[in-house]
């Protein structure tokens, strides 16, 4: 077994940084569909096609846009299971898991500047305040299928002993209840990697925040072969939407205002379709502080309409930005709102529904999100 379980990136010694540990769960060998099927029904779990792709496209954004004044990138691990494994990923089976997570651990002890980023996408079951991230071995034990787990609320209770003090978690699964896993199992269990403990008064206080992608007792909800809703939505929302403009002129993404931009997105049927409402994602506490800062303006999404469908499939649709014109959607049939990403700024809309019924409306363009009616002048 290698010395760092899954290292993909590691910045060396360079002062207080951010540690990120990035699995995505896919690939269910034991569930319905998987290669070796075991008699555990699971409630009718099987494969997955969106979490290998949703851990990737969360690592390449800590790799390429990440930032954050003090704690830039130190070291980036990632686990997958998928279908067609890479040779140079390890698998995300329990044993590679559980020494993951100490080896992430030990890169952060050394200060209490230093953040933790924990990302988790596949398969999960809750019970209460007790929630299991099912990892690609589970089911294998037939006497107890939660031994391919990661009992995630001890995982958080064990990181109280490591000194970097601010602790983020996205926990991108289902939080619904399997009462026949939980009976199976003799209760609720799963891997513990870190027992856990007091925090040593020499570390100072702990900032956990922990985002999770819908309600206790609800399902998480993808599109197949894409990233998750809750993933794209995060993605989203650290691009922009989630931010906030600083008293340097600058935009961070704070940790409260992450969670506001999460809401708005899963809300909206352009972005949702017909998940709209399916699935509420929430965050444990909303300790403030900044957890990216974007290197340029934020991209914000705008949804723009008229006042009915059929006014949506017959206008046509421009965005104007000083005087110049910078986006345009001709009408095609599509009677929904005409969704934009825009940068931070004063536009102009235009929708041209017949050659006498012109309507314009002037907006800045701020996060979260701008939702315009052009609407039919009296």
């Amino acid at each position: 077994m290698p010395d760092d379980q899954g290292l993909a990136f590691d910045a060396g010694a360079i002062g207080p940084g951010t540690h990120a540990l990035v699995i995505g769960v896919g690939d269910y060998p034991h569930l319905i569909g998987g290669s070796e099927p075991t008699s555990l029904h699971a409630d009718g779990m099987q494969q997955l096609t969106s979490p290998p792709v949703s851990a990737h496209e969360f690592a390449d954004w800590l790799r390429t846009e990440y930032q954050c004044a003090g704690r830039p990138l130190a070291s980036l691990a990632m686990l997958l299971s998928e279908p067609e494994q890479a040779q140079d990923v390890p698998l995300a089976n329990s044993i590679n898991v559980a020494e993951a997570v100490r080896e992430w651990k030990r890169r952060a002890a050394a200060d209490p500047a230093n953040r933790l980023i924990f990302f988790f996408c596949g398969h999960g079951v809750s019970q209460g305040e007790d929630m299991a991230l099912l990892l690609s071995d589970f089911g294998a034990d037939d006497d107890n299928p939660l031994n391919g787990a990661l009992d995630f609320r001890q995982l958080v209770g064990g990181l109280k002993k490591c000194a970097a003090s601010e602790q983020v978690f996205f926990v991108d699964a289902c939080r619904a209840s399997s009462d026949m896993m939980i009976e199976r199992a003799g209760g609720f269990a799963g891997v513990v990697p870190l027992l856990p403990g007091t925090r040593p008064p020499e570390f100072g206080p702990q900032a956990p925040v922990t985002y999770y992608a819908t309600l206790t007792g609800a399902r998480s909800h993808a599109r197949p072969k894409q990233a998750s809703l809750f993933t794209a939505a995060l993605l989203k929302s650290l691009r922009g939407a989630g931010s906030d403009e600083q008293e340097d002129g600058e935009w961070s993404v704070l940790t409260g205002r992450l969670q506001d931009a999460l809401n708005d997105f899963l809300k909206e049927p352009s972005f949702a379709g017909q998940l709209t409402t399916a699935q509420v994602p929430v965050a444990n506490t909303l300790t403030s502080y900044e957890l990216h800062r974007l290197r340029g303006l934020p991209s914000i999404p705008v949804y723009v309409g008229c006042q009915t469908p059929d006014e949506n499939a017959q206008a046509k649709f421009i965005c104007r930005t000083g005087g110049v014109e910078k986006e345009v959607r001709e009408p095609d049939g599509d009677d929904g709102q005409w969704v934009l990403d825009l940068p931070f700024g004063e536009y102009e809309f235009e929708a041209i529904v017949t050659p006498t019924d012109v309507r314009t409306k002037s907006q800045t363009v701020r996060p979260i999100s701008r939702r315009l009616k052009l609407v039919a002048p009296q």
